[in-house]
């Protein structure tokens, strides 16, 4: 099993990020609506606080009362309006839906343009209309700020500081009151707009701000997408050539696995007459059999826990227990290998694929594996006598007029499943190995 690694350019990947990135826009408009709902409610709770612990000395019943006829159906709308957004925004994720760039805008205008409105509601409940601007209210504007970078657009966030600027100073102004009415250092804050235009612009320096903050948001979330379908790329092209397994392990390895013994249990599968039927048939008809009996043959193998090692035209080499270990790799080969034998027959039958008849040979043992090669060339290797052996094994299904051999410590290795039509067939000696083994027919 061989693959070659080197530097190729990036597939294009904008399809699956835009919808990727679509879909983390909806989650972080969803939680942006959810932080914002869970502020107003706790504004709620803090205006009713202060409006029944209040000393009446410090401020008027009436005027109280006043100001909060105005304030409370705010926050309780606003906090609605926040709830509502963000169960609209679960239920497009749920359907897949995206967030016109023009309802965000829109959405930004109306939060900004309804906390202005309460304050231009607000300021005749003042002795001075302008002392509004000095409340805490104002720091409403600071959230909805704040919050934009999580739309992920730095023009929005832009936006949302420029048009609470913009606002802030226009109702400022209008509410400014004439300088000749009023005497005092304190004047300054009623009859001159300095103060205002200095915190006006605060506000556009606070959504450029944001808007950095919500590009490097974006930018980073875009790497990491990025990188996940790079990664997700390679594991799809690897997985061509070896199995998900090993790919998926070769990547978090580097390239490079590290040499180890383990417990496998290797499957060799032959496909009977292959090369007759390949010599009378065209290309594309032997490649057509051919991935109509491997598609069989990779389920089963993967509902098993095995790793497909190697395709070989006229079969394919399989093991359980390597790379990803497993509690009992002989018993999971043998289950493989009765079902293989089950499934293909059930394929004839039902015309999905041309009579076919196959020979399994399985052995279980230590291997090594890991990977050999040079820097520029590695492949993946599973090594030892329990591989020889396996393959000498499968050969001798010809010899027996039998469907699937397994060594006897195959059988050892089996703890509650036992095959119903296991045949010992007595010591065998196997090409290339010293001593006999013992055989069991097991199909």
């Amino acid at each position: 099993m061989t693959f070659i690694y080197h530097r190729q350019e990036q597939a294009d990947i904008s399809p699956y990020f835009n919808l990727t990135f679509s879909q983390e826009n909806l989650r972080r408009e969803k939680q942006r609506a959810g932080l914002l709902s869970g502020v107003f409610v706790v504004g709620l709770l803090l205006s009713l606080f202060f409006y029944l612990t209040l000393p009446l000395d410090s401020y008027p019943q009436q005027a109280r009362n006043e100001i909060m006829r105005v304030v409370l159906p705010f926050l309780v709308f606003m906090s609605l309006y926040e709830l509502n957004m963000w169960n609209m925004f679960r239920i497009w994720a749920q359907k897949g839906f995206t967030i016109p760039q023009l309802a965000k805008y829109l959405n930004a205008t109306f939060e900004i343009s309804a906390l202005t409105l309460l304050l231009y509601l607000l300021s005749d409940k003042f002795d001075h209309p302008i002392l509004v601007m000095l409340s805490p209210l104002t720091t409403l504007y600071y959230f909805f700020i704040i919050l934009s970078t999580l739309r992920l657009n730095f023009w929005i966030s832009f936006y949302t500081g420029l048009i609470a600027c913009v606002e802030f100073l226009l109702l400022s102004v209008y509410l400014l009151e004439e300088p000749s009415t009023l005497a005092g250092s304190f004047s300054l804050y009623l009859t001159t707009s300095f103060a205002y235009i200095v915190k006006s612009v605060i506000f556009l320096l606070c959504g450029v701000c944001a808007g950095y903050v919500s590009r490097q948001i974006q930018i980073s979330i875009k790497s990491s997408i990025e990188r996940s379908e790079t990664q997700n790329q390679l594991i799809t092209f690897f997985g061509q050539q070896v199995s998900p397994e090993i790919a998926d392990l070769i990547i978090k390895e580097k390239g490079m696995l590290k040499s180890q013994h383990m417990k496998v249990s290797v499957l060799f599968l032959d496909i009977r007459n292959f090369t007759k039927y390949a010599d009378k048939h065209t290309a594309d008809e032997v490649v057509t059999y051919q991935n109509a009996f491997f598609s069989i043959i990779v389920e089963i193998v993967n509902r098993h826990g095995g790793v497909v090692n190697q395709f070989l035209g006229d079969g394919c080499m399989i093991t359980f227990g390597a790379p990803i270990p497993l509690r009992n790799p002989a018993e999971n080969a043998v289950k493989a290998g009765l079902e293989i034998i089950a499934e293909i027959k059930k394929a004839v039958l039902e015309d999905r694929i041309i009579p076919t008849s196959v020979g399994i040979g399985v052995h279980v043992g230590d291997a090594v594996i890991g990977n050999i090669g040079t820097e520029t060339r590695q492949q993946f290797s599973i090594t030892g006598t329990v591989v020889i052996l396996a393959a000498r094994i499968e050969q001798l299904n010809k010899e027996y007029g039998t469907n699937m051999l397994v060594s006897q410590d195959v059988i050892n290795e089996l703890s509650d499943f036992h095959p119903a039509l296991t045949e010992q067939l007595g010591v065998v000696d196997v090409k290339g190995m010293e001593a006999g083994v013992e055989l069991y027919k097991l199909s």
